[in-house]
């Protein structure tokens, strides 16, 4: 019996050897096909994340002045894009040369037409760049000559501003024909010429850009976009028509193969059950009598059984199958009464995680709803970029904000703070802060320094008793702006405010002492002055950024980088820099499990613009470091 097992096990591998090497054959080339096509989808992607962008960049007119202004970047920028593109076709087509040169040729005709229209774009501009931008210098030098033609040169800029973001000639005859008006008349302004040769030169480079017929940038670059991808597409279908051949004929192989070693199988049975039909009979009776003994028999019947293999198993079996009868009888038992407990626990656990996961949801919802709205924010703000994510839902940190008016002026207090732990203990200090703040505004202390004295006496006074002194408190840091002075005052503690000004970063540190126990509760919180410019961006954080965990080394954020990457890119606007920020930071976390609570804002101060009027350079109380 054990030869003829042999046999037909060796058969049997040898067929199956067959079937692993054409397998692998067939599966060699169809991966290689959908490596090809892999490479094509990341082409294709690729191709149409450039395209979103240009279109981005063409279509959105408020970008057309930070084109104008780093036009030599986007330019860089476009070409190293064109060319990662290049490289991929050249690596997905290298067996195919044809295609190849016809892909690289249209991308140099798209590359070409893409340096026109960012030429077109950074020509016209927007509002402070291009033509538009002078053009918009000349009218407002008008204004203030001219103030008695405040009327019609608000006409003028209607038709200006119609025409721009419309782009309809109507509105640029109804222009010419009001300045050719304005000019019969004999009092128009000389200076309205050279506004009007401004505008002229918009709309011809609007002209080029978008509206000539069948021959403007935009749409000569559209349809080439549009065959590159038409061309991609059709010969994705190719390599899926190649790859959809490969598998059939796979199919067809392992079909052959599989009957073949169904065919061995069948004869290898016929010829093993051959050899051991008489010893499985004789194997069913002495197992029919065993049975029929009670299990009492076993020496009487011992003699009958087979004296190879299947006798010895077949004794073997007969033992264990009476112990394991009333073995399985006990645990089936068992098992059944652990499986009901069990199951009554887990719909316990089930419904209390529920009930404690939509109560965190809710109490998420409740302090969102207690911290600055966005529309406050705008209000106050010409951007506020902030990146708000607690670690459980809830958490500790918050911001506040209160305007008000003195001395005829208008101004804010705004305070960012990062209470001590997260989750619902930290909320608890977080609403606790921000009631404790209300109630002093609402007492009339406005200087950020007595704001900070009098939070601290007042949480120490709420979280801590007679019996037990508490070291739970917050960092915070506060400041107050007067909008029309741009005059800023600061306090902290235990957290600084940076301000991005030019290609620096300058930091008004906080005062070493918490808002909470101390042994240092004597100390008083000292107040910092200063000026702030035109284009300053206010940057707060907590320190959940700085020491959040990431990359392969594990180590913290820190504030080295974070002050670098604002350095870095402070000549940008307040949405491209808090994005890129945000970006690395995604990026330096991965996949790492949230430090702590996470806060990060980019405030650009939103001033009252006031003529003729000189702001002197107050004596700061603080220190202030770069």
């Amino acid at each position: 019996m054990k030869k003829s097992l042999v046999i037909v096990l060796g058969g049997f591998g040898l067929v199956l050897l067959i079937f692993a090497s054409m397998s692998w054959f067939f599966n060699q080339k169809m991966h290689e096909k959908q490596a090809l096509l892999l490479k094509l989808d990341n082409l294709s992607t690729q191709i149409q994340d450039h395209k979103d962008w240009m279109e981005h960049l063409t279509n959105q007119r408020f970008w057309y002045d930070s084109i104008a202004r780093n036009e030599h970047d986007y330019r860089r920028k476009n070409s190293f894009t064109h060319e990662l593109i290049r490289q991929d076709i050249t690596d997905v087509f290298a067996t195919d040369k044809q295609v190849e040169r016809e892909l690289l040729i249209t991308l140099d005709d798209i590359l070409l037409i893409e340096d026109r229209i960012l030429n077109d774009i950074a020509k016209i501009g927007f509002k402070e760049f291009g033509y538009i931008g002078k053009m918009r210098e000349v009218i407002h030098e008008v204004e203030e000559k001219f103030p008695q033609f405040d009327q019609q040169i608000l006409s003028l800029r209607r038709h200006e501003k119609d025409y721009i973001m419309r782009n309809d000639e109507n509105y640029a005859e109804s222009l010419h024909k009001e300045i050719e008006s304005w000019q019969a008349r004999g009092n128009c302004p000389a200076e309205l010429a050279q506004y009007l040769q401004y505008f002229d030169s918009v709309r011809s480079r609007i002209q080029l850009l978008f509206a000539i017929p069948n021959r403007n940038h935009y749409s000569n670059w559209s349809l080439s976009m549009s065959n590159i991808q038409s061309n991609l597409r059709r010969i994705r279908g190719e390599f899926i028509r190649e790859s959809y051949a490969l598998s059939n004929d796979s199919l067809t192989m392992q079909y052959i193969i599989s009957g073949i070693a169904f065919l061995a199988l069948i004869i290898g049975s016929v010829y093993i059950v051959r050899n051991i039909t008489i010893q499985v009979s004789r194997l069913q009776r002495s197992m029919n009598e065993f049975i029929s003994s009670n299990y009492q028999a076993y020496e009487s019947i011992s003699h009958q059984l087979p004296k190879n293999e299947i006798g010895q198993i077949s004794i073997q079996f007969l033992k264990m199958a009476r112990k394991i009868k009333w073995d399985v009888h006990l645990l089936e038992d068992r098992v059944l009464r652990r499986t009901t407990a069990l199951h009554e626990k887990n719909i316990q656990l089930e419904k209390q995680h529920s009930e404690m996961m939509d109560s965190l949801r809710y109490a998420q919802k409740l302090q969102e709803s207690l911290l600055v709205s966005r529309k406050q924010l705008s209000q106050h703000f010409e951007h506020a970029h902030i990146y708000y994510t607690p670690k459980n839902l809830v958490g500790g940190d918050f911001y506040w904000m209160k305007s008000f008016r003195e001395n005829g002026a208008e101004k804010i207090l705004f305070a960012l703070a990062d209470c001590t732990g997260h989750g619902v203990p930290g909320a608890l200090l977080s609403v606790l802060g921000m009631n404790t703040l209300d109630e002093l505004f609402a007492d009339g202390i406005r200087k950020p320094n007595e704001l900070l004295d009098s939070l601290r006496k007042t949480i120490l006074r709420r979280i801590s008793s007679d019996e037990e002194q508490r070291m739970d408190g917050m960092d915070i840091a506060i400041f107050c702006l007067d909008k029309r002075t741009r005059e800023l005052s600061f306090s902290g503690a235990q957290m600084p405010l940076w301000i991005v000004r030019n290609s620096e970063v300058i930091e008004l540190s906080g005062e070493r002492v918490p808002i909470g126990f101390t042994y240092m509760n004597h100390l008083e919180f000292k107040s910092q002055e200063l000026i702030l410019e035109e284009d300053d961006k206010l940057i707060f954080f907590t320190d959940g950024m700085v020491d959040q965990f990431g990359m392969e080394s594990n180590k913290k954020f820190g504030k080295k980088q974070l002050r670098y990457l604002l350095s870095r890119s402070s000549n940008q606007n307040g949405s491209v820099l808090y994005n890129r920020l945000m970006n690395q930071f995604s990026f330096w976390k991965g996949e790492r499990e949230q430090t702590d609570d996470c806060t990060f804002m980019i405030l650009e101060p939103k001033f009252v613009k006031v003529r003729n009027v000189k702001v002197e350079m107050p004596v700061s109380n603080g220190k202030v470091g770069v």
